[in-house]
């Protein structure tokens, strides 16, 4: 068992660019850190060593480095947490790490906690770029025959064009984003100008993925990941509302439907399509009234595993450790009750400061 874990969340860790935080984006990381660190926390002979930007400090009232749930936080302002990262990899067992995928960040740091020599306690760099690039991830999809959302692909100057010939309404986005950030709906031709003026700059990009607009339920699969094997944990309800942008609110966490078991097994089925992927992973997807479309896949921990820790019989970052370290998987995950997490309400995580 390693006696230093290096839990490392992106925006909360100095990866926020300089200047006023975005208040929900910033209760939202800093929730899932406090999260990952009271789970750590509940075991003995388990030290977490944490970074935090001290902008976001008290962003959750009494939430702080001396209030954190880690046995060491470690201060990190933009332009200095990556020096900090590397130092931290040197003396620390394990490292796992919540990052976005937009430019490649998670998979950048994945593979460095790889050269460091240590255990990621997640999925490897290679896994994470397959997965973070949704028109990769598409092709993956069509390639194995898996029902998935009609998806083109066009560069910004041709967008337009393709957009009219497709018909509305659609779906604009970008290939390498998280979250809704640049997820927008365009009902008609005048919204195509606008919703590329919101994808532009949450991308490096030069090419967005163009989809139908479906109207139905989107949900999330939260699974474990060890090696071959795959565990679904619990079907999730996102709380997105449409528009320009999509906005994301939360989740329900678990979520009853009809088609559970058909929705768990095709979100198994598409982690399985890529190697690499370990630990912690969430799949999205679209329930209509006929059919479940894949989305894609997030290789890493989402908003959901606050709710999922609330309801889970077993501590879920203990889940992750063995996962991650030993390739072992439960052969259930008893759940109890529900969780309905808006992600910038505190008062909806189980949130407890010592």
């Amino acid at each position: 068992m390693p006696s230093n874990i290096f839990v490392y969340e992106y925006f909360s860790g100095g990866g926020s660019p300089g200047g006023e935080l975005p208040g929900g984006l910033a209760a939202e990381a800093l929730g899932i850190l406090w999260a990952l660190l009271a789970d750590f926390n509940k075991w003995d002979g388990v030290r977490t060593v944490t970074v935090l930007d001290p902008r976001f400090e008290d962003c959750i009232p009494g939430l702080n480095r001396n209030t954190l749930p880690a046995g060491e936080v470690v201060c990190a302002s933009p332009g200095g947490h990556d020096a900090i990262f590397l130092s931290l990899l040197s003396r620390c067992d394990a490292a796992l790490v919540v990052a976005p995928e937009t430019d490649g960040i998670l998979s950048r740091l994945s593979l460095q906690v790889e050269n460091a020599g240590i255990p990621l306690l997640g999925s490897c760099a290679s896994a994470t770029a397959v997965a973070g690039d949704k028109e990769a991830c598409d092709r993956i999809f069509r390639d194995a025959g898996l029902p998935t959302v009609e998806t083109c692909i066009a560069g910004f100057d041709s967008a337009e064009q393709m957009a009219e010939a497709k018909g509305f309404p659609l779906v604009l986005k970008p290939l390498d984003g998280f979250g809704s950030e640049g997820v927008c709906l365009v009902g008609n031709r005048t919204d195509i100008f606008g919703a590329l003026e919101r994808i532009r700059p949450v991308t490096s990009r030069d090419r967005i993925s163009i989809q139908p607009f479906l109207d139905g339920l989107h949900v999330s699969v939260s699974l474990l990941v060890a090696g071959d094997r795959c565990l679904p944990l619990s079907l999730n309800r996102q709380l997105i509302q449409p528009g320009m942008p999509f906005c994301y609110r939360g989740c329900e966490v678990p979520f009853i439907h009809e088609r559970i078991r058909n929705v768990m097994d095709l979100a198994c089925e598409a982690v399985g399509l890529i190697p690499g992927l370990n630990g912690y992973a969430g799949v999205d997807l679209i329930l209509t009234d006929d059919a479940v479309r894949l989305v894609e896949i997030n290789p890493r921990l989402t908003t959901s595993y606050i709710g999922l820790r609330q309801v889970s019989r077993i501590n879920p970052a203990e889940l992750i450790l063995e996962a991650g370290l030993r390739g072992k998987l439960p052969d259930c995950v008893p759940l109890r009750g529900k969780a309905v997490v808006m992600k910038d309400d505190p008062g909806t995580w189980g949130l407890i400061i010592n």
